[in-house]
């Protein structure tokens, strides 16, 4: 079970950390189809600072918040039930 726990901690750590990453590499596009052509270095190295950027942020949410919690929140669902 330890297994399975540390595997949905680890995509959701993984999900965290994609959005920035896709967000770098949309920007890589946007500089590559301006410039004319498209160079796959430029795409590269803004997707590799958005994921850098997106590790921190999954840190800066595990430490603080936790993973879990943030997907709740996300999904609008509550941790305890009304008392």
């Amino acid at each position: 079970m330890k297994f399975i726990g540390w595997f949905v901690h680890t995509l959701q750590w993984l999900a965290v950390a994609a959005s920035p990453t896709l967000l770098g590499a949309f920007i890589g596009v946007a500089f590559s189809l301006q410039s004319g052509s498209v160079y796959s270095n430029i795409i590269l190295v803004w997707a590799a600072v958005g994921f850098i950027a997106g590790a921190f942020w999954a840190e800066h949410v595990r430490k603080n918040i936790g993973l879990p919690q943030f997907f709740g929140r996300l999904a609008g669902a509550r941790d305890r039930p009304k008392q």
